[in-house]
């Protein structure tokens, strides 16, 4: 009697109306074309250090997936066009001033996410799903970013081996496949000249006529100040583990907390949003989200 008590207790539908949404999302070809930054650097002293570093701007904008940020996407019930510059999911009660309302996501995802690729001074700028190698990541920073990747004692790394050998020693692996920040590209061009991924946003709350919408957190490229050059807006660099090896001491970082409940909160000039106009009708649609509107530089 009792087995049959458990078992049907397993067979129980609990008539939760969640779904797993299959679809891509699109980035204008604008979206990943900048005008990039490279670096000269100098070592006077043959002690391997970098003592100086020349920045130069790129004469023509460089289109390249590398310079595509993690992509956050979400349901929520509505879209709000009156409180911000671009379309934002409808917000609960406002309760502080200086703070938003909240937006009560019925579920989300990402298209690439914020990972820690061994050196603490990457931290918190590479993406998920943008690097094929290691030799992606070193050009990356130094040809695009103007930050050439150092190690703890400030000697560059320019060499795929020397890197791959350090990411084995850090994260007690023997295999590339075990490096979450390579592999293949999430995002491909396509006839329009755009660029799209497909995403699976699992069990999501369906409730008929909700809105999918989401954002690019564009890395931030200048020649002002090459130390934040590939930074993340969405990343809280005094978060995730922290490592503690003999002199070293720093926190790996990782993604904030309540970004689909406070969007506005990390998006800055120069990320894509989602126009607003994806809507679901049925929970078997195939949607295709459009991050097609920029947050422009402040004049």
């Amino acid at each position: 009697m009792l087995l049959t008590i458990l078992l049907s207790g397993c067979l129980y539908d609990e008539q939760l109306p969640q779904i797993d949404i299959t679809g891509k999302v699109v980035l204008p070809r604008a979206a990943l074309t900048r005008t990039t930054v490279s670096a000269t650097t100098t070592d006077t002293d043959g002690d391997g250090i970098i003592d100086e570093t020349t920045l130069e701007a790129s004469a023509e904008p460089v289109t390249d997936v590398r310079l595509i940020g993690p992509v956050y996407l979400g349901a929520f019930s509505g879209i709000d066009t009156q409180s911000f510059d671009y379309p934002h999911p409808s917000m609960g009660p406002i309760i502080t001033t200086d703070y938003p309302g909240d937006t009560f996501p019925y579920g989300g995802t990402t298209v690439g996410r914020i990972d820690f690729a061994c050196y603490e001074a990457v931290a918190c700028n590479v993406t998920t799903g943008r690097f094929k190698n290691y030799d992606e990541i070193i050009s990356y920073f130094k040809d695009m970013l103007g930050r050439p990747i150092t190690d703890s004692r400030g000697v560059e790394v320019d060499a795929s081996s020397v890197f791959q050998q350090y990411c084995y020693d850090y994260y007690y692996a023997t295999s590339d496949q075990e490096m979450s920040f390579i592999g293949d590209s999430d995002f491909t061009e396509n006839e329009d000249g755009d660029f799209e991924a497909e995403f699976v946003m699992p069990h999501t709350t369906y409730v008929e006529g909700m809105v999918l919408w989401g954002w690019m957190d564009a890395p931030q490229i200048g020649t002002d100040n090459a130390d934040i050059n590939g930074s993340f807006s969405t990343c809280d660099d005094s978060g995730g583990r922290e490592y503690t090896q003999y002199d070293q001491k720093y926190y790996e970082g990782r993604p904030k907390y309540d970004l689909l409940n406070y969007p506005s909160l990390s998006i800055y000039q120069g990320d894509w949003v989602g126009d607003g106009e994806t809507v679901m009708d049925s929970p078997d649609a195939s949607p295709t989200i459009n991050l097609s509107v920029n947050i422009p530089e402040a004049e």
